[in-house]
């Protein structure tokens, strides 16, 4: 994690190199461009040769100190001096009276130099201002004000002082730099805060925080400062995008024009400014860039991307066996249970209590045979006991943190007085991780690290340990002061390389509470004690979708809410947030009701089991995203700006997100609402489930029932995704399917593909298919190209699904071969190769067997009929026993204006039948056998409130009436 080494010359008379001969045109690794310099370039100091041009304009000599390299220049301005080092040619550092040395970042990972050296001169425009330019960025500082302004290619100013305000001041003992905000600059990321998308006019504190309040039973609303702290933002102004990042691990506050509409400013309560600026154009160029420096997420174990059940108090361990048992016994896939603190010995981590855990390799032996990985927490706090090894071990060898003095701090946490680790000693880490067999030996595949802010019971709310302890700090002596922002992110680190080191080849999972910027390297974050409110619920997902742009992108809430004051509503409509949230974890605390999915009704229960089955038919989906996060840095779930920032509307839009490029979701977030608008950009858009096109950009409302969780595909969308499974390695995927969506442009989607355990994937066994499709006037193609990677899929068929197809084809072909054509779907899955068109879906339907490359080819008429046709709903039936043949039975709904259609029998106890209703849209229906007096009832002859379903083709409806009100007694 060193930072680049750069030695500053302090002699005169060296000025910048140039760029090239006059003709040569270079990218570097972080973008693109072209710089040219004269045929005398090279280096020059006064007097000496003309400098190289750079975006246009050429530059004075200047005499300046610079790094031996080349790429690093400091400009004395004032009692200051300001370092500006060239990573890349769209990342500059900009660091403020850099000391002599220092650590090593816990952030920022070592960048290989550029292809290509900056210019460095004097402006020709004003004589003496010093200026270091590259393809996409160009600073320009003032040595007599410490002025500062960076523009990007486009010459669009991205930095700039304050007029008389460059450099840094100090302001109440703290470090003040000052900036200027454009009118109408956007401000997103800066990881885990409250609050919408857009944090301009807020303020913000980043200093780690239990912020749970008794109140609230977790954190308000509003709460400032939480668990993560992030000093990186993306700043959109004028359309463009650029990203800047504070590597400061002190106390900080950035206050985004809430004091000063033209300003933007940072306190900083100790260390060097030491700042990063990111050129874009685009938030998805300044995230890969951002997370270049920061590092990416590592590939997880498959299994994580699961539904995860969790509690503080499963206890005993039968309880625990209990829980499992009852999701696979309501067909609710998940693929891990937790153990919270009480699964210890008296609150002491890697222990387990004797007497309600006694045999935990018994215990996660049989939720293995159930398909349940085990993930148990670690809480960083050492209970003090004389007796116990793990106390007078690190005890011993000085590994926990100190107070001025030289004697160990004492706090008090879960286990009572307790001491904390220092993980800013190379040894404590590996103390720590010299523990963590004495859990993984157990069958323990996960591990969750919390109250790591870090958290003490000790003083005031959101105590934490004091400023003034004594660190190690990596060799570089300190205090917490420094280090406690970073104490989560090292202790994630001590975790994750003490998995590996237990387990080599298999990949780790941990997930914390804390972090700094580059935690996402070796954990997964949830939003901690997240109430269970109406209001904590419409606030997570913007929060999310900030985490997700500063790195933090496997991330997600406890589903229900901490407090375990779920309302069913709530908890159905925090499933469903969950469901497309990249961490997906039930989770409670202990004393309140039960907060199973099982626990709110049969709705809920239904509503949950729907939200979990479609996130695990979408796995093959996510599962790429996931990788593509881990190779580029691109979130994955992703706020509309990302992919729409050409559209102004999707500014500050956060209550709906993107899953990948693709899907586009707009969950209901309120209490009671039975309508919600949407806002689509634009092109061309289809609802998910049924196909019914929309043209964007288009506001519109939506109906919603408690079921509905509003998706939309995006025109030229490759969405994989499979069979149902209750738990990811349940069975080899047989079939791979591909809903595709042709568009007039060509578009493309990499599926990734591994064993989705192991640590191969790192040495290529892995696999990355690219599939392309495109639009054309007569029909549709859809190609594979040769699968890169060593690891080979399972044998397997694709079933391939086109939309929207609304006149009949008149052929397909495979690799330029005709295929044949069947008059069902039924008929078509039994063979081994075909399609099918599906009339009432206004899809073709394509299979065969995967052969890794192919081209297919498929002509129709690509026009619509009409944006949403209405469509065939298939139902069926079950009815009581001793029900009469006649009359038949009825279906009456809202989209028929509750009139009574008699459906056919079936099939002895079972009718059926195709209804007509609208596409896309809910409707409301009930049973009768002809009239309202012999509507259906709920057991025991409670009145059955109205059934809802969506007007698609697919699946078929399958119902069970369990009385007649004619025949209740």
């Amino acid at each position: 994690m060193r930072r680049p080494a750069v030695l500053t010359l302090a002699i005169a008379g060296l000025a910048a190199q140039g760029c090239g001969d006059p003709a040569s045109t270079t990218t570097g690794p972080g973008g693109g461009g072209s710089t040219t310099s004269s045929p005398t370039g090279g280096t020059g100091g006064a007097g000496g040769s003309p400098l190289a041009t750079c975006q246009g304009q050429e530059l004075s000599p200047l005499d300046l100190p610079l790094s031996e390299d080349g790429l690093s220049v400091t400009i004395p301005c004032g009692k200051q001096a300001l370092s500006v080092t060239v990573l890349d040619p769209a990342i500059f550092r900009l660091t403020f009276d850099p000391p002599a040395s220092s650590r090593p970042s816990y952030a920022a990972l070592p960048q290989p130099a550029p292809a290509e050296k900056p210019v460095i001169g004097s402006s020709p425009s004003a004589p003496g201002n010093a200026v270091v330019c590259t393809p996409d960025l160009r600073v320009e500082i003032d040595p007599a004000s410490c002025h500062v302004r960076a523009t990007d290619a486009s010459g669009l100013t991205l930095l700039e002082s304050p007029e008389g305000a460059g450099g840094v001041s100090e302001a109440a003992g703290e470090k003040l730099v000052r900036w200027s905000s454009a009118p109408g600059e956007r401000y997103y990321g800066f990881g885990e805060k409250t609050g919408p998308l857009d944090k301009r006019g807020r303020k913000l504190v980043f200093y780690n925080t239990d912020a749970y309040d008794d109140a609230f039973g977790g954190y308000p609303p509003d709460a400032d400062p939480l668990y993560a702290s992030v000093p990186f933002f993306i700043g959109l102004r004028a359309g463009s995008a650029y990203g800047y990042f504070l590597d400061d691990t002190h106390r900080l506050t950035f206050d985004m024009a809430a004091s000063d509409p033209a300003e933007w400013q940072i306190q900083a309560g100790g260390g060097p400014i030491d700042q990063y600026l990111f050129a874009g154009p685009s938030i998805a160029s300044v995230v890969e860039r951002y997370t270049r420096l920061t590092g990416r997420i590592p590939m997880p174990p498959r299994w994580a991307l699961g539904f995860h059940q969790s509690r503080w108090g499963y206890s005993p361990d039968s309880k625990v066996l209990d829980i499992a048992s009852e999701l696979r016994a309501r067909n609710l896939p998940a693929d891990a249970m937790w153990l919270d603190i009480q699964h210890m010995d008296g609150f002491r981590s890697f222990t387990w209590d004797p007497a309600t855990f006694p045999d935990p390799v018994e215990l996660t032996s049989a939720l293995a045979s159930k398909g349940f990985h085990t993930v148990a927490i670690l809480d960083p706090g050492i209970k003090i006991d004389p007796a116990w090894d793990v106390y007078s071990n690190g005890l011993a060898s000085g590994h926990f943190l100190k107070e001025p003095g030289g004697q160990v701090y004492e706090g008090e946490v879960w286990p009572g007085p307790a001491v904390f680790p220092d993980f800013s000693d190379p040894a404590a880490r590996s103390f720590w991780g010299s523990l963590l067999p004495r859990t993984l030996d157990k069958g323990v595949s996960g591990l969750w690290i919390d109250m790591n802010e870090p958290s003490n019971f000790t003083g005031e709310k959101g105590g934490t340990v004091p400023d003034d302890l004594v660190c190690v700090g990596d060799g570089v002596p300190t205090t917490m002061a420094e280090m406690h922002n970073v104490y989560a992110l090292n202790e994630a680190r001590a975790t994750f390389e003490g998995m590996l080191a237990f387990a080599p080849k298999e990949r780790p999972f941990v997930l914390t509470r804390a972090g700094y910027a580059g935690t996402q390297r070796y954990a997964a974050m949830w939003t901690g004690d997240a109430p269970s409110s109406w209001p904590v619920l419409q606030g997570t997902l913007p929060m999310l979708l900030g985490m997700g742009l500063s790195g933090l992108t496997f991330s997600g809430s406890d589903v229900g809410g901490y407090s375990g004051y779920a309302t069913p509503e709530m908890y159905a409509r925090w499933m469903q947030l969950g469901s497309f949230s990249p961490f997906f974890r039930a989770h409670v605390t202990s004393g309140v009701n039960d907060q199973e999915p099982w626990q709110f009704g049969v709705e809920v229960t239904d509503v949950s089991r729907a939200s979990i089955e479609a996130r695990y038919r979408l796995l093959p989906y996510l599962y790429s995203l996931f990788h593509e996060a881990h190779t580029t840095g691109a979130p994955i779930l992703r706020p509309l700006v990302h992919e729409f920032q050409g559209d102004p509307k999707t500014h500050t839009e956060d209550t709906e997100a993107m899953l990948g490029p693709s899907l586009l979701f707009a969950p209901v977030l309120s209490e009671g609402q039975k309508s919600r608008s949407v806002y689509l950009p634009a092109g061309r858009w289809f609802e998910a489930q049924s196909g019914a096109a929309i043209e964007g950009p288009i506001t519109f409302d939506v109906d919603v029932v408690l079921g509905a969780l509003p998706t939309f595909v995006r025109e030229g969308a490759i969405v994989p995704h499979q069979d149902l499974v209750q738990f990811t390695g349940e069975k080899p995927l047989k079939t791979l399917y591909l809903d595709v969506y042709p568009a007039e442009a060509k578009t493309t989607f990499a599926l990734y593909e591994d064993d989705g355990h192991s640590t191969a994937h790192e040495s290529g066994d892995s696999a990355l298919t690219l599939f392309s499709t495109q639009r054309t006037p007569s029909g549709a193609t859809l190609s594979a190209a040769d699968r890169q990677g060593t690891f080979t899929p399972v044998a397997r068929d694709l079933l391939i699904r086109v939309r929207r197809v609304d006149h009949p084809p008149s052929g397909v072909a495979l690799s330029g071969q005709p295929l044949s054509t069947f008059a069902t779907e039924e008929a078509l899955l039994a063979a081994p190769t075909g399609y099918f068109y599906d009339e009432r879906d206004l899809s073709i339907v394509v299979k065969f067997p995967d052969p890794g490359k192919f081209d297919l080819t498929l002509d129709y008429d690509p026009s619509l009929t009409s944006p949403a046709p209405d469509v065939l709903v298939e139902l069926e039936i079950t009815v009581p026993a001793g029900t009469p043949d006649t009359p038949p039975i009825h279906f009456a709904s809202s989209a028929n204006g509750w009139t009574h259609q008699p459906l056919s029998w079936i099939a002895p106890g079972k009718a059926g039948g195709l209804v007509s209703v609208p596409r896309g849209k809910y409707f409301f229906y009930k049973y009768t056998r002809g009239d309202w007096a012999t509507v259906e009832k709920y057991p025991a002859c409670v009145e059955a409130e109205n059934r809802y379903e969506m007007g698609k083709a697919h699946p078929v409806k399958k119902d069970t009436v369990w009385e007649w009100a004619d025949q209740c007694q």
